[in-house]
């Protein structure tokens, strides 16, 4: 008997599904995004990106797009509530590239989102989808699918 290639539907096309998107693709599972929103667009706010990010998001081919979007803060400061005054200093930039093989990097939210949607095909992303049913097979049947969707 035949092996059936796996196919994987990805709901919401955030950060997360997209990074799921990219990683499945990398290791040839089929794929398809369902997003409820009807376009992508730069929302949000600034987002950190730790070492450990840095490194899955270099597998995914976007280490140097983002060093050229993001910024690199040299040192993260802990201050006093009520003074402001500084408590401990915290050294990123070269020394926890050093440490940990990687930048630690601060960016717009949607630089990263932006970065992420030009590594998924847009055939594969479904835009302005919403899913309304989910129906489970039977024991040793096919896994759970998705069996409708709304526009």
């Amino acid at each position: 008997m035949a092996k059936r290639k796996l196919s994987v539907a990805i709901i919401g096309a955030g950060m997360g599904g997209l990074t799921v998107a990219a990683t499945l693709r990398r290791v040839g599972i089929e794929v398809q995004v369902y997003e409820q929103a009807s376009k992508f667009a730069r929302i949000g706010a600034g987002i950190q990106q730790s070492s450990n990010a840095i490194k899955v998001l270099r597998l995914l081919g976007l280490e140097a797009h983002l060093r050229r979007v993001a910024f690199e803060p040299r040192a993260w400061l802990n201050r006093e509530w009520d003074t402001g005054t500084p408590t401990n200093e915290f050294l990123l930039g070269s020394d926890i590239e050093e440490r940990f093989g990687a930048p630690y990097l601060l960016m717009h939210r949607g630089d990263l989102h932006a970065a992420l949607a030009s590594i998924v095909p847009s055939e594969i992303i479904h835009l302005n989808k919403q899913v309304v049913g989910l129906t489970t097979a039977p024991s040793g049947g096919d896994p759970t699918v998705i069996s409708s969707f709304t526009t």
